[in-house]
């Protein structure tokens, strides 16, 4: 039974996303769905270390974790364009990135193709999770315009996840990598 909580943790992480973009959307709460956001964030962390605590690995987590991720993330990004929080180009970037990306794996998956993660890429997800935070959260806090502060780590976001695109393209996928 242990062995179900890391990837009860990762579908919760996934639920998020339809929950921040409710707040925002219906509620207007952006304080809660701003410690929403973060909490789901946090446990990606959390369901990694409880998978090698409790040596509870699986094909399933392995494919559940991604996609909780981009539902997470993408909801949240649709909610902010929705809601005047986050500006057209910035929230179709992300949500285009991850559609090229979740094409790439659903071609290349059964040709026996793998992308290994990149630290442009991985550095890049950091750098979105903080822009999603920053633009979620919007303020008012120190006098300072949140939206453009989320909007300038945005563009950093995006500027990485190029730089991952093209190590991708010039090095290619691994073949049955694993």
């Amino acid at each position: 039974m242990l062995q179900l909580v890391p990837n009860l943790v990762t579908i919760v992480r996934g639920l998020c996303g339809p929950l921040v973009a409710w707040l925002l959307l219906v509620h207007d709460a952006h304080f809660l769905a701003f410690w929403v956001f973060v909490a789901a964030i946090a446990s990606d962390l959390l369901d990694g270390f409880a998978a090698r605590l409790l040596n509870a690995h699986s094909k399933l987590g392995l494919l559940l974790d991604p996609i909780a991720d981009k539902v997470l993330t993408n909801s949240v990004w649709v909610a902010l364009w929705w809601g005047g929080d986050a500006p057209l180009w910035l929230a179709s970037v992300a949500l285009l990135r991850d559609l090229g990306v979740a094409a790439a794996w659903a071609w290349g998956g059964p040709r026996g193709l793998r992308w290994r993660p990149n630290a442009a890429g991985q550095v890049s997800v950091a750098f979105e999770g903080t822009a999603v935070s920053i633009l979620v959260f919007h303020g008012p806090w120190l006098e300072v315009h949140w939206p453009s502060v989320g909007t300038a780590v945005g563009v950093v976001a995006v500027l990485l996840s190029l730089a991952s695109l093209l190590q991708y393209a010039v090095e290619g996928p691994e073949q049955g990598g694993r």
